[in-house]
């Protein structure tokens, strides 16, 4: 897929710096993006046939929630705070399906002295 080839990971330039764990979660969200990428271009694709945009709206509208999706989930695996980032999710069906996590973390952070 051109797409794919025209795409630059957003790997950090830092990458031999990183844990082998924060740099597996920076390749994952790269191939998250790369995912979203090809669905946002076939949603374009889509969309530009009138007759096809009449017939399945709510498929493409579907098409676009996942490529929003793939976005916030791997801004969330490239934050330091992966608890954090996730909290400023704008994509309401997706933070309500991260607050339970959410919600837990903040109990276990309430239950850890604060280093007296």
């Amino acid at each position: 897929m051109a797409s794919e080839r025209m795409m630059t990971p957003r790997t950090p330039a830092d990458a031999p710096t990183l844990s082998a764990d924060h740099l597996f979660r920076a390749l994952i969200a790269d191939e998250l993006d790369r995912v979203g990428h090809v669905l946002e271009e076939i949603g374009v694709q889509l969309c530009g046939d009138p007759a096809v945009v009449r017939a399945h709206l709510t498929a493409l509208q579907q098409i676009d929630e996942l490529c929003q999706r793939h976005e916030h989930l791997a801004r969330i695996l490239r934050a330091d705070d992966m608890a954090v980032e996730a909290s400023g999710v704008t994509l309401e069906s997706l933070r309500q399906r991260l607050q339970p996590m959410l919600a837990g973390r903040s109990d276990e952070q309430k239950m850890v002295p604060s280093g007296n």
